[in-house]
């Protein structure tokens, strides 16, 4: 209280009022980021020989290409990795790749105990894992080019995964696609178990490295001969006979009777379609004797004769082709 006069009468003004402190307001802990082992640096040779006799690292970098193909020891690498070119290929007992690996190219091909991929990938260049026992991948995994071919048992591809170029060709088991899937350029889908891509994959279809359109890599069964006899691509035309099949072909567009005769199972044909731009098509066809059930078997176009075709597909030359009884 403050107290003053003025002409003989004291006034009294209240003090200033001291505002009471805002509560404290209390602070979000920022969880505490990963510390990464202080690495070992070492070259490409003492790297390999370090590994090969059991020594553990925590965290390595290797000052060029490690490459450990075909080394049965290998079981697993360092947990933190960095090198330029990692090569295990053909390693038998190999069953992880790093949680945490760095390089420009990777290689590990044929690896049956590498089943799952999961942690933490940045690949400049490319990645391949061609015919190696992958079951799923769930990871961070950033490459240009991530290879997949052959991983017949491969059935999912999760995380965060951004690639420009994946091929899935003769992945069997995988039947879809997650949504989440980054791909910018292309994804090659021959023999894979897929009949469709998720809608915002906007990435072009290859078979087998051709460009293909969703109808010839998905719905074969819409496919004609008439579509096939359009096409004027080589590369192309194959596709879509493989995707058809020559029975169906055949059927489609006929074609010109090279030679008749008859075996065990009735009638044999040999038949030609000609290609202006391309080796002419020539076909045996044959029927089962035991089922009954029809068969076109593409031969070599020089070929002339029934006998002399069905003889080239048993792997034998005409005068070495003397079956005693077929079934």
């Amino acid at each position: 209280m403050i107290r003053f006069q003025s002409g003989g009468r004291t006034f009294r003004r209240p003090a200033a009022q001291t505002p009471d402190p805002a509560p404290a307001v209390p602070q979000a802990r920022v969880p505490a980021r990963p510390v990464t082992p202080a690495p070992v640096t070492l070259s490409p040779e003492d790297a390999r020989a370090r590994l090969r006799r059991g020594e553990g690292f925590a965290a390595l970098v290797v000052t060029g290409p490690l490459n450990l193909s075909g080394s049965r020891w290998l079981r697993t690498l360092p947990d933190w990795l960095r090198c330029t070119a990692l090569t295990v290929d053909d390693c038998p007992h190999l069953s992880t790749l790093p949680a945490d690996l760095q390089a420009d190219r990777v290689s590990a091909r044929r690896c049956p105990e590498l089943q799952d991929l999961e942690g933490r990938l940045s690949i400049r260049e490319g990645l391949n894992l061609s015919g190696s026992g992958l079951r799923r991948i769930q990871a961070d995994l950033h490459a240009t080019r991530l290879i997949l071919a052959g991983c017949r048992d491969l059935a999912a591809i999760g995380g965060a995964v951004s690639v420009a170029h994946l091929d899935v060709r003769r992945c069997a088991a995988l039947t879809t696609l997650d949504a989440g899937l980054h791909v910018t350029q292309t994804i090659d889908v021959a023999g894979s178990g897929l009949r469709g891509l998720p809608g915002q994959l906007r990435a072009g279809l290859r078979w087998n490295g051709v460009p293909v359109d969703a109808r010839v890599a998905f719905h074969p069964e819409s496919l004609t001969g008439r579509d096939i006899m359009a096409v004027r691509n080589v590369q192309r035309r194959r596709v879509l006979l493989e995707r058809i099949g020559i029975d169906r072909f055949l059927e489609d567009v006929g074609g010109l009777v090279l030679d008749r005769d008859r075996d065990a199972g009735g009638e044999r044909r040999l038949i030609r379609v000609p290609f202006d731009d391309d080796e002419d098509l020539v076909a045996v066809l044959v029927q089962c004797p035991s089922t009954g059930g029809r068969y076109a078997l593409r031969v070599p176009p020089h070929l002339r004769t029934c006998r002399e075709a069905v003889a080239w597909t048993a792997g034998l030359a005409v005068h070495d082709y003397h079956p005693t009884q077929e079934a």
